[in-house]
């Protein structure tokens, strides 16, 4: 018998998570991967308990159950799986990985085949769906035989290997062929990819017999989707995902009293029934005050929905919901943040691991940060997306973003100390958590929102600047089309994340804010000041003396906001303070940034936009 350390990376990321045009797209296709890696995983530790290193779990007989809708506070699991395994010979290993990928192939079939059992009148291209849903996932293999105990050198090795495996590409014949099986037929409207499996001509979708099966689906008249999209629509349970306007919404949930939420409640109801809105039931319940997408709330959408239905029960009910949120004054703000999240330094830690328990000590504590991550998000009014390993994707009210993203640093922080600490990692080098939180509408595409977060993430990162890594970015997009980026580190001394200057200073502005202590202008005031004196920069001096002078000069003429008094003296302090430690321009990015932030209702927001 010999001894391996195999690994099985199991995707395309691209399709399953990335390729979403609505906030359940998103979800559902993180679900689906996770999903299938368990199923992969599972295959592995009936092979031989005890095997697994990613995921390295505590009770895997229970945590690698198969369940067919999403678990309250689970970890994902990751889809990059190592194991190290005793077998008798390389076949018998080879045969293992196949019997892996063949159950993470049968689990995501099993999930599409539930998804489209719940739009049974829906026509499908029968021979297509079958084609597509066992085709949808590519996962590659390798595996090293660990020789005189050296672990070291079998990781690193296993490491360039499956490298190697991932750009030697089995180029498999298409399903679609000239003149054959999908044909003519058009592509999904997720990425293009796929044909579409929905066998209805467009002229037919409004014909009642389909239009509830269609709603299911979440599709509009011109959207095709291919078998991966179907099971990102429908499969699990779709209660469970919450909807990124129900996340915008929240802040503005929160401060309606008791009679005005009966009574959205009461008229949104019936959409339900008609599949005009969907309920949330997930996040452990937390938005049970009104358990819908909230998409409706927002006038923008429902006089869209009004001005597209044809059907006079439809009408009636919409028109129900208008009547109700009719005599609110203050309106939902659409903007919303998706937070993404990294660790830092793990490639680093992982190397110093000389054996298969201290490679499991590291993936236990990124387990345990995993299991914490929707517990904290959903204590920020936020819902976790996705928690496996340091990878983290979320949704969270503008409000309370920051705050989660520093809170998720300091436990991340905390759960790998102990590991590093047995690796013998000096402080300064243990693993960090780099967070990036993108700023959007509602109404922008999702893959845009979804990119914003990236971008933010690799700010945070800050590769080839002065301090990268540990790091918090913001990137703010308006619906005008203007961006803003700020980042600061968070704390190099040990401190907490929270205490960190940067967190500081955008709290205490956006607190500011709220109390209408601050003008919505003074950010973009300073930004034209600070680009147009842009030639006065002094090298080592972050405030020019011109700024500075400047600064004064803007700060004597602001007035709170609604114009009744001047600043007080301690804030002017404080911006003064700021500017000296940041300059101008980035003093400017921080206000614009914190106005945003402190947005509850569409009202606070003005003009701005």
């Amino acid at each position: 018998m010999n001894t391996y350390l195999v690994t099985l990376a199991i995707g395309p990321v691209q399709s399953m998570i990335e390729a979403a045009r609505k906030t359940r797209d998103l979800w559902c296709g993180s679900w689906l991967l996770a999903e299938s890696a368990k199923a992969a995983a599972l295959v592995l530790h009936k092979e031989q308990n005890g095997c697994l290193i990613f995921p390295c779990l505590e009770n895997p007989d229970e945590e690698l159950k198969l369940f067919d809708q999403p678990k309250h506070d689970d970890a994902n699991i990751a889809n990059i799986l190592r194991a190290e395994i005793t077998l008798e010979d390389e076949a018998a290993v080879c045969d293992l990985l196949k019997r892996a990928k063949r159950a993470a192939v049968e689990r995501l079939a099993d999930l599409c085949e539930k998804a489209r059992k719940q739009v049974p009148s829906l026509p499908f291209h029968d021979e297509l769906w079958r084609a597509q849903k066992d085709d949808i996932l590519e996962s590659f293999a390798a595996w090293v035989e660990i020789r005189n105990e050296d672990y070291v050198t079998a990781s690193a090795r296993l490491g360039g290997l499956l490298a190697a495996r991932k750009v030697s590409r089995d180029f498999l014949p298409a399903a679609t062929e000239a003149e054959g099986l999908g044909f003519g037929i058009p592509k999904s409207s997720l990425d293009g990819a796929r044909e579409s499996v929905i066998n209805l001509p467009r002229e037919k979708r409004k014909d009642r017999k389909y239009l509830t099966a269609l709603r299911k689906l979440g599709m509009s008249g011109a959207e095709e989707l291919d078998a991966l999209a179907v099971a990102k629509r429908r499969a699990g349970d779709v209660d469970q995902f919450t909807a990124y306007s129900r996340i915008a919404a929240d802040p503005w949930v929160q401060s309606l009293t008791p009679s005005d939420l009966k009574a959205i409640s009461v008229a949104y109801e019936p959409l339900v029934s008609l599949e005009l809105a969907t309920r949330v039931a997930g996040n452990a319940g937390i938005y049970q005050s009104l358990p819908y997408d909230a998409q409706l709330v927002f006038g923008f959408r429902l006089e869209n929905a009004l001005g597209n239905v044809e059907d006079a029960e439809d009408r009636e009910a919409l028109e129900a919901l208008r009547k109700s949120i009719s005599n609110i004054a203050e309106k939902p703000v659409p903007y919303a943040v998706i937070l993404k999240a990294d660790g830092d330094r793990m490639g680093e830690l992982l190397s110093k691991a000389n054996s298969a328990e201290q490679s499991r000590e590291v993936s236990k504590a990124l387990h345990g940060f995993a299991r914490s991550v929707r517990r904290i998000v959903r204590e920020y009014r936020g819902h976790a997306i996705y928690a496996g390993g340091d990878d983290v994707l979320a949704l969270l009210p503008l409000e309370s973003s920051v705050s989660c993203a520093a809170r998720l640093a300091d436990e991340f922080k905390q759960a790998m100390n102990g590991a590093a600490e047995k690796l013998n990692v000096h402080p300064s080098e243990r693993p960090t958590l780099s967070v990036g939180l993108g700023v959007g509408h509602m109404v922008e595409p999702l893959g845009r929102l979804r990119s914003r977060a990236d971008a933010a993430e690799r700010h945070a990162k800050g590769d080839g600047s002065e301090s990268p890594r540990n790091a918090l970015a913001i990137r703010l997009g308006i619906r005008s089309g203007a961006e803003t980026n700020w980042r600061c580190n968070w704390n190099t001394s040990g401190g907490a994340a929270q205490d960190c200057d940067g967190v500081k200073a955008m709290q205490r502005l956006i607190s500011e804010y709220r109390a209408g202590n601050c003008p919505s202008r003074l950010g973009y005031d300073l930004r034209a000041i600070a680009q147009r004196q842009s030639w006065a920069n002094e090298k080592g001096n972050p405030l020019p003396g011109i700024h500075a002078a400047e600064l004064a000069r803007t700060l004597s003429r602001a007035r709170e906001m609604g114009g009744e008094g001047d600043l007080s003296v301690d804030f002017k302090s404080f911006l003064d303070v700021r500017a000296k430690q940041t300059g101008l321009a980035i003093l400017a990015d921080e206000l614009i940034i914190a106005r945003w932030l402190s947005a509850r209702t569409q009202s606070d927001i003005g003009s701005l936009e």
